[in-house]
């Protein structure tokens, strides 16, 4: 992780009400108490795991908009200074409880459907994992679950559809 500081922002950026601070994933951040709004410094890029095993892949149901209540592959924003390597480790841990055994990348998409961060890169990896027990984090998802790879749940972002579409529907993978 490089050693930068983020900015050092004093107002919301949306209400203009004056930033608090808290804890959020084991990290102060700030945040406004008039909105809600948090801050995540970071460089607006995202990883998603796509963990397979047994002809199925592992999802997470979100409870935090965008996209409440719809399922998607494991992941997050990169942290200020994080390479995307580390957090696809530090998601698959945090949000499947699991250990990245392998991960190999196979594709970068650009999304238009996250208004926190329109134009956010995602940094989709395919991921082996060590482990038969998941766990979710409850404090991001609801559930978590194995699904049949040509039947999977509702899925709202577009960047995800696509890569379940192009490597998995529109393959001779089960």
């Amino acid at each position: 992780m490089l050693k930068i500081n983020a900015p050092n922002y004093l107002y919301c950026p949306f209400c203009k009400s004056q930033l608090a601070q808290r804890e959020d994933e084991e990290i102060i951040r700030k945040y406004c108490p008039k909105c809600l709004w948090v801050y995540y410094p970071q460089a607006f890029d995202s990883v998603a795991a796509v963990i397979t095993r047994n002809g199925k892949m592992l999802m997470v149901k979100r409870i935090r908009e965008p996209f409440k209540n719809s399922w998607m592959f494991p992941g997050g924003f990169i942290e200020f200074g994080e390479h995307p390597e580390d957090t696809l480790k530090r998601e698959v841990k945090e949000e499947c409880g699991l250990k990245i055994l392998q991960s190999k990348l196979i594709e970068v998409v650009q999304t238009s459907d996250d208004f926190r961060a329109p134009g956010n890169l995602v940094f989709f990896y395919k991921v082996k994992t060590s482990g038969r027990k998941i766990k979710t984090d409850n404090e991001e998802n609801s559930d978590i679950r194995w699904f049949g790879i040509k039947k999977a749940p509702k899925i709202g972002w577009k960047s995800q559809k696509y890569i379940l579409k192009k490597f998995f529907l529109d393959s001779k993978e089960e």
